[in-house]
């Protein structure tokens, strides 16, 4: 009886060793993998990247609304042409949702309710290792006459891509503006470079025509300014952003 306890105490030992050392090994193969993800996001180059969009609102959260157009569907149009447009070029695409499905409210939240979802937004594109979050939207103003795009940054590292996508949503027509710093839930924090594009205002008559009628030309765009963005990326800024990290 006591030989057999020696015995089955050895093997429940060498049971735990065998489960420390692959505990250890998969943390290790992570951690590294972790590690190479985010020296990737800096790399010169799009093509091969994982590019994470996040068509705003959806669900039961229409957005801005003007007259039988909402925004939900207007961000949704645009990110599934710009999808289409990177995919062409060799880049991955990941939706935080797909029309009502994914990350999206079932029903009126509260504010509190509402951060949580935008947080889940920006935890799904570290959780799919992206190299870039891009999180589209529509405008809306009382006054009908106001237009243009507004790309939003909230870190340097997101600086460059916010200028580059703002110079060319300026060739559209609409009113000429400049990127602007704002420390948004979805775009602040992140590990990679994120945006948020408003792409117009769904209030102004040419915004909005613009956005519906012409969705692959913005999404061309779009595309463009990453394309861009990643063909200058150099060394010393990634050096920079990992002492930033």
């Amino acid at each position: 009886m006591k030989l057999r306890l020696i015995v089955l105490s050895r093997r429940i030992i060498i049971l735990a060793v065998i489960f420390m050392l692959i505990a250890g090994l998969m943390q290790v193969s992570d951690s590294y993998a972790q590690f190479r993800w985010k020296k990737e996001i800096f790399l010169p180059g799009l093509q091969g990247k994982t590019v994470i969009i996040d068509p705003g609102h959806g669900g039961a959260d229409p957005g801005a609304v003007s007259g039988r157009y909402q925004e939900s569907d207007l961000n949704m149009e645009l990110a599934l042409a710009l999808k289409s447009q990177l995919e062409d070029n060799g880049v991955k695409v990941k939706l935080t949702r797909n029309g009502s499905e994914g990350i999206v409210p079932k029903e009126n939240m509260t504010y509190s309710e509402q951060w949580a979802n935008l947080r889940k937004r920006k935890e799904f594109a570290a959780e799919q290792r992206g190299h870039l979050l891009l999180s589209i939207h529509t405008n809306s103003h009382q006054d009908p006459h106001v237009s243009g795009a507004i790309v939003f940054y909230s870190d340097e590292i997101s600086a460059d891509l916010a200028a580059e996508i703002q110079a060319r949503m300026n060739t559209l027509g609409l009113k000429k503006r400049l990127a602007e710093k704002k420390n948004f839930t979805v775009i602040k924090d992140n590990p990679m470079p994120a945006v948020l594009i408003e792409t117009g205002f769904i209030t102004n008559e040419h915004d909005r025509e613009m956005l519906i009628k012409s969705k692959g030309t913005v999404a061309q765009l779009i595309y463009e300014a990453l394309d861009r963005y990643y063909r200058e990326q150099t060394a010393p800024q990634t050096e920079t952003a990992a002492k930033g990290g």
